[in-house]
């Protein structure tokens, strides 16, 4: 009995420090409130992929390989910490701001510092993680060493000796006898990095990669290295791998424009948030086939230069789309490919004659958008409808964005053209459609004028 009495007491003498070292242990720098926040954040810039509830099940996901992940798991492959152990915040944060290269996931470094922090907030809260203690990464390993011949050769001995040839292959193009048969922690068929391609998902840096090595990717077979390489064979090892890069042959864009599109959106992985030519991927964003029948060239060229300064066209849509940072050279491709789909000539833009258009006609498409229109348009300041019904575009600016003529077929019948559109049909004559087309062109085109007008003097003094 004394025996057992003293070894209650003993083993109550060691537990007290380990709550005591939980108690001191840093809380992460992100709150509930930052989480709650972060939700309209997350839902808007990353359930389309992610899911709403971070399950990796958004409605891109099937589209985009890889998959996206998973958050309720907890498992984060691009971290600074131990294996096993949950990221960093400042892991969060970094991948939300840099992305991850070859993978539909964007860089958001477009956001401002603190809606990432927010997204990053209910990332964690997602996975459950908020409220759990700061883990601390592993030391920083410093400023590589400067590469020699006797560094590389030290390198690829040790990517032989640690095996990395089964999957990488021994030239590091992927294709090692282990690699067909990689798995994610979900079942799920994985390929072996490329490291010819030069395309690190976790970042190209030498000091990313030595992470990558360090603390290996959990949820994959990629595993930690720390306690098997030392860091200067680590560097020699990363010294090699960076050797392997291939520079990308030059290659010549397909002459066919829809060929050409095909090429940049496998690049961006758009097929994840659109349907494309083809009638196949995602409806997070518009069906391009019909984007390709009503937009003005000129007008998807500026706005994919800058998609998040015209605004959110479709207030139904939860989603919006990311600043991809295109090339001048893409954002030309992609308008091309637009307009080979919907079989459209680059030109200036074709706004009628509002100065014919009958006072009459005008005021009787003026009655018919407040009696069938209103329900889920606005029209700028000029007829306001109530947020919670803006269920369509604002047509204020429909003139230098919508073909005109297309706009008759569109208001008729939007659902022969778009059998997947919220748009009702409104089961007005085509009189009355040509009417309501007038009032709104003229009344978009005198907007436009109007704020022209007004910059006018501001360009004059800035000069």
């Amino acid at each position: 009995m004394r025996q057992s009495l003293l070894a209650l007491l003993t083993a109550l003498i060691f537990v007290v420090p380990s709550f005591a070292d939980e108690k001191e242990a840093p809380h992460r720098p992100l709150t509930d409130a930052d989480a709650a926040a972060g939700k309209p954040l997350y839902l808007r810039e990353c359930s389309g992929c992610h899911g709403d509830r971070g399950t990796g099940t958004g409605p891109a996901a099937e589209f985009v390989d890889p998959r996206p992940r998973d958050f309720t798991k907890r498992r984060f492959k691009f971290r600074t910490t131990e294996s096993g152990q949950p990221p960093a915040t400042a892991d969060i944060l970094r991948t939300i701001e840099r992305g991850v290269p070859g993978t539909a996931m964007p860089a958001f470094s477009f956001l401002s510092a603190d809606e990432r922090k927010s997204i990053a907030a209910y990332v964690l809260k997602l996975a459950e993680l908020l409220d759990e203690p700061e883990h601390a990464p592993i030391p920083d390993p410093g400023a590589p060493p400067v590469g020699t011949p006797e560094l590389l050769a030290k390198g690829k001995e040790m990517y032989k000796d640690a095996g990395c040839a089964t999957c990488h292959g021994d030239s590091g193009t992927g294709d090692g006898q282990s690699a067909k048969d990689l798995k994610d922690a979900s079942g799920r068929p994985i390929a072996a990095r490329d490291f010819t391609a030069g395309v690190y998902r976790g970042g190209g840096d030498p000091k990313d990669i030595f992470y990558r090595l360090a603390t290996g990717m959990d949820g994959t077979p990629m595993p930690s290295y720390r306690d098997s390489i030392d860091p200067p064979e680590m560097w020699a090892l990363i010294e090699y791998v960076l050797s392997l890069r291939v520079p990308a042959a030059a290659t010549t864009r397909p002459a066919d424009p829809i060929a050409a599109g095909r090429a940049v959106i496998a690049k961006y992985n758009c097929q994840g948030c659109h349907v494309l030519d083809d009638g196949k991927g995602g409806d997070v964003g518009p069906d391009l086939r019909v984007s390709a029948q009503k937009l003005y060239p000129q007008w998807v060229r500026t706005f994919l230069k800058a998609p998040r300064e015209y605004g959110k066209i479709y207030p139904w849509r939860i989603y919006r789309m990311p600043h991809l940072g295109l090339s001048d050279d893409e954002v030309d491709v992609l308008t091309k490919y637009l307009a080979a789909v919907g079989k459209r000539q680059e030109g200036p833009i074709a706004l009628p004659d509002t100065g014919k258009f009958p006072a009459e006609k005008l005021a009787e498409g003026q009655l018919v958008f407040f009696l069938r229109c209103t329900e889920c348009h606005n029209l700028g300041t000029v007829i306001g409808t109530p947020l919670a019904k803006q269920q369509g575009p604002d047509l204020i600016r429909v003139a230098r964005r919508v073909d005109y003529e297309w706009a008759k077929k569109w208001i008729l019948n939007p659902k022969q053209v778009d059998p997947k559109t919220r748009m009702i049909i409104p089961d007005i004559t085509p009189e009355q459609v040509d009417a309501v087309r007038m009032f709104v062109w003229k009344t978009a085109i005198d907007a436009d004028k109007a704020a022209a007008a007004e910059q006018q003097p501001h360009v004059a003094q800035a000069q």
